[in-house]
């Protein structure tokens, strides 16, 4: 009985080991362990500009790093500190779709576009964009991609402020070749890059003590001479950084006095069991010495929480495996939000910025003439009273609230005359046009002078006008022009439009898209 024991406990492999000796209480360098904690310093800086430029820029973007830099877990406090409620993030491996049919067609399928093309792509990403909801189309291992596939991320990026925003995580030497071939100038380039830097001294070492006491121990278990050796050997990347660490303890392990003795003479019995046993054998001894039966005792269970993923970026967050968080997608989709085909490990609400869809600020408009009213009755009010006269019974005058509603639907009159008299096309010319054809999308505004003033600018384009829906709850004014025949025909009249238009990356949209997003 005692020799298969000790046959037991020798053929424990080194994890078993580690875990025995140091009496963590999981290996604190696995990739991804219960309670593991999102580590800040040199990667909060990266997700906060991912968030900003999906916000504010139209350029595919790029992270870059060696293998264990730490570019799978950002991917994953990216979609996970995305606002839920606004955004809808399909996540894939480009190692599953590296050909650019294959990725289009997972893609369209996700988001439920009517086609398998990146025209019905970009018309649900816009459709989406309408009631209040962005896309994110998150690739990693993205240096798989074939070069059409690449291309065409790119002119999916750049089709305008509704069109998908494109996050690529790469190795950054062999993704490199691909990039430069994308980049049409050093002025001018179709991505943004975001290099991954590796960690320094002082933060390999608050790395190290995350880990540890994540495992139930601390810092101490290392000395400076080994946290340096540490930082040495993985050259400050964190995957590298689990494997020196778990490398050297194990050497300390091995070459500690204590542990040589104690495997000799117990065939390597781990303290801990030692310990049990003392404190049970203490146990019963006082027990018979006071007299008394000895008494089984008792014991108490805690039911211990599930961990919960979590990113919180002040250095308290903490990251497990279930299905990759995602955005809710409009009322009326049967498709779930962006998932992962693969199982990955997600994080949640992290302490980011929610990343919702940018809108112009709204202008100052003039009082309504509700003010006026206002005045009015202040008068009627501060006249001398007079004396009720008794009359026969007569219809009830109008109420003062619908008094009110009277003078506040003015100023949409007087704006009406005064959009009227630039010629613009307006809503009813919209409902008029057949739903096959496309107008060239200018400008999306919450103030309708905005509109106008810009409809004023450009009245010397053929058919310029713009139409009212909302954007989020919001009324949104939308400005367009030109009614073609197709979505080739109207790509072209894009390239007949002023510079200055050009540059603002106008995009096609169907008729029958706008009717239906019509107030």
């Amino acid at each position: 009985m005692t020799s298969n024991k000790e046959e037991g406990f020798t053929s424990m492999n080194e994890i078993d080991r580690l875990l025995d000796y140091y009496q963590f209480s999981h290996d604190p360098f696995a990739p991804r362990t219960p309670g593991f904690k999102f580590f800040t310093p040199k990667r909060k800086p990266v997700l906060a500009e991912l968030h900003h430029l999906a916000r504010y820029s139209s350029q595919m973007l790029v992270v870059t790093g060696p293998e264990g830099s730490g570019k799978t877990l950002l991917r994953q406090a990216l979609v996970a500190s995305s606002n839920k409620e606004s955004v809808q993030c399909v996540v894939l491996s480009a190692r599953e779709f590296s050909a650019e049919d294959a990725l289009l067609g997972y893609v369209c399928q996700a988001v439920n576009a009517d086609g398998r093309d990146v025209g019905s792509l970009l018309d649900k990403s816009q459709s989406s964009d309408a009631v209040g909801i962005q896309l994110y189309l998150v690739i990693d291992d993205a240096e798989a991609l074939e070069p059409s596939a690449l291309s065409m991320l790119t002119e999916i990026a750049e089709a305008g402020q509704t069109a998908p925003r494109v996050f690529l995580f790469a190795d950054a030497e062999l993704i490199a070749p691909a990039l430069e071939s994308l980049q049409a100038s050093p002025e001018d380039s179709a991505f943004h890059l975001a290099a991954l830097q590796p960690l320094d001294l002082d933060e390999t070492r608050d790395y190290l003590g995350q880990r540890l006491e994540g495992a139930g121990q601390g810092i101490e278990l290392l000395s400076d001479e080994q946290i340096a050796a540490v930082h040495d050997q993985s050259g400050g990347w964190p995957g590298a950084i689990n494997e020196a660490g778990r490398r050297i303890m194990l050497e300390s392990m091995e070459q500690a006095p204590l542990a040589a003795a104690e495997r000799a003479k117990r065939g390597g019995l781990p303290i801990g069991t030692l310990a049990a046993l003392a404190l049970v054998a203490l146990g019963v001894g006082v027990a018979w010495y006071m007299g008394d039966q000895p008494k089984e005792p008792e014991t108490t269970v805690l039911a211990l929480p599930e961990p919960i993923p979590e990113v919180r970026l002040n250095g308290d967050a903490e990251l497990e495996s279930p299905v990759p968080p995602t955005a809710p997608l409009p009322a009326g989709s049967d498709m779930a939000t962006g998932v992962s085909p693969s199982p990955v490990a997600e994080t949640d609400d992290a302490d980011v910025p929610e990343v919702v869809e940018a809108a112009p600020a709204p202008e100052p408009e003039s009082p309504p003439p509700v003010v006026a009213a206002t005045s009015a009755a202040e008068s009627a009010a501060s006249s001398p009273p007079v004396a009720p006269v008794a009359a026969p019974a007569l219809p009830a005058p109008a109420s003062p609230a619908a008094t009110a509603v009277a003078a506040s639907n003015d100023p949409p009159k007087a704006s009406s005359v005064a959009q009227g008299s630039t010629g613009a096309r307006q809503t009813p010319w919209y409902r008029e046009q057949a739903a096959s054809r496309y107008a060239i999308q200018l400008l999306g505004t919450r103030a309708e002078q905005s509109a106008v003033s810009f409809v004023e600018a450009h009245a010397q384009l053929n058919d310029i006008g713009y139409f009212e829906t909302t954007h989020q709850g919001a009324p949104w004014f939308v400005v367009t022009q030109g009614s073609y025949g197709g979505r080739q025909a109207a790509q072209d009249g894009i390239a007949g439009l002023p510079q200055a238009l050009r540059n603002s990356k106008p995009w096609p949209r169907s008729f029958g898209d706008i009717q239906k997003s019509l107030r």
